[in-house]
């Protein structure tokens, strides 16, 4: 038996016997045996039975990611990539692809352990989620999709919606089949990343033009300070003509200051609304702002949930379970369909789906703010505005409305 055969063969009875036992409940002499090699010829290739899950990971993660490739072969446009890879990602859950429940399990042994992070088998996740945030981008530079979208945000969003999917087909057993959603799925990504109607009036489209100038005023600003910025890489930034800033501000200084201005006035609408209104969506964003706040205020309490509990299999089918799935399901649902009765919200969003794509983003987003630990605190709080917004976009009926 060559080399390079036989470590194929620990790798391949590795990944029958962890994710059928989980990591904790295998152990190297099982594996051994089933691959018919002594144990200490799994220590020649592997440091560890951990270092041996994370290389099982990445070896199927590299097989999938040149499927997905294939899969792209003959499909034109940015929003079609898209639907095709959200597809193949949901269809890849149902638990007639039995090799791909396989890796759905793996995942969730290495995503629940914070070694992953640090290992090379996690370079092939970054591979595979790269592959999305590439289509987004190729979205935004042909004009698709909207160009003041933080990618790498919204990558993690449609991840985290993905994974609920698979969590709900593979652990509760809610759904039999994942790629039933892919529609409701498609009309939450869309309704948060699509530019606007084209048929807008001149006024939306005026409107819209000063925003972008603003943001990228914004931007340079903050890179460069006031007096090193000037007027063209503002408007390069922009994407409009140097000449276009002065149809909407007089200099750069009136510039600078109606960026207070229009920033002060949001916030004076924001807390009108939240003083006087019962409206659907001031009522989720005091959701989203408190599911937040319970959670990162115990920041313990989150790791031992986000790699512990959150990713355990057994977790679904615990009395837990049924406490979590009550917190979230009562009271979503219930604002949801307040919301969908006065208008306020589509009335064909999938609430499940939805509720999907709420905890999925904030699993996310904890990840890498206190498992990968690289944002910092004033990019989580941006991140959080960011979230809020395309989270109730994705409801919403009329999004110019927000």
């Amino acid at each position: 038996m060559g080399e390079n055969h036989k470590k194929q063969v620990i790798l391949e009875s590795a990944k029958e016997i962890i994710s059928e036992n989980g990591l904790v409940k295998s152990n190297i002499a099982e594996i051994a045996k089933n691959a018919g090699v002594a144990d200490s010829i799994i220590y020649h290739y592997f440091k560890n039975k951990e270092d041996l899950l994370f290389c099982v990971l990445g070896e199927q993660l590299k097989a999938v990611r040149k499927e997905l490739l294939f899969h792209f072969e003959g499909i034109m446009g940015p929003v079609s990539k898209l639907g095709k890879m959200i597809w193949f990602h949901l269809a890849v859950s149902d638990l007639k692809y039995s090799n791909a429940k396989i890796m759905k399990n793996l995942l969730f042994e290495c995503r629940a352990n914070k070694n992953f992070y640090h290992h090379e088998g996690y370079q092939e996740l970054r591979k595979y989620t790269g592959i999305m945030l590439g289509i987004l981008k190729e979205g935004v530079s042909e004009n698709y999709f909207r160009d003041d979208l933080n990618l790498n945000l919204i990558r993690d969003m449609i991840f985290g919606l993905l994974d609920e999917e698979s969590v709900n087909c593979l652990a509760s057993k809610e759904v039999e089949e994942t790629s039933r959603d892919f529609e409701s799925v498609m009309s939450l990504v869309l309704a948060m990343i699509s530019k606007k109607n084209p048929n807008a009036s001149s006024l939306s489209e005026e409107s819209d033009k000063t925003s972008k100038i603003l943001r990228a005023a914004i931007s340079v600003f903050a890179e460069k300070g006031y007096n090193k910025a000037t007027m063209l890489e503002i408007a390069t930034r922009a994407g409009v003509a140097e000449g276009t800033i002065y149809e909407y501000f007089k200099n750069k200084k009136d510039l600078l200051f109606c960026i207070p201005k229009e920033q002060f006035r949001k916030f004076r609408d924001s807390l009108e609304k939240l003083n006087t209104s019962e409206h659907p969506d001031i009522k989720f964003r005091r959701m989203i702002c408190n599911h937040f706040t319970l959670f990162m205020s115990d920041q313990k309490f989150l790791r031992i949930f986000l790699t512990d509990i959150k990713l355990n299999k057994e977790f679904y089918t615990s009395e837990a379970y049924d406490c979590y799935s009550t917190y979230y399901n009562d009271m979503l649902n219930a604002l949801l369909e307040e919301g969908k009765k006065t208008g306020v919200f589509r009335s064909n969003i999938n609430n499940r789906v939805f509720r999907n794509l709420y905890i999925g983003t904030f699993t996310h987003l904890a990840v890498r703010w206190f498992l990968l630990g690289k944002t910092t605190p004033m990019e989580m709080t941006e991140e959080f505005g960011q979230v809020t917004a395309l989270l109730c976009r994705a409801l919403a009926s009329d999004p110019s409305l927000l």
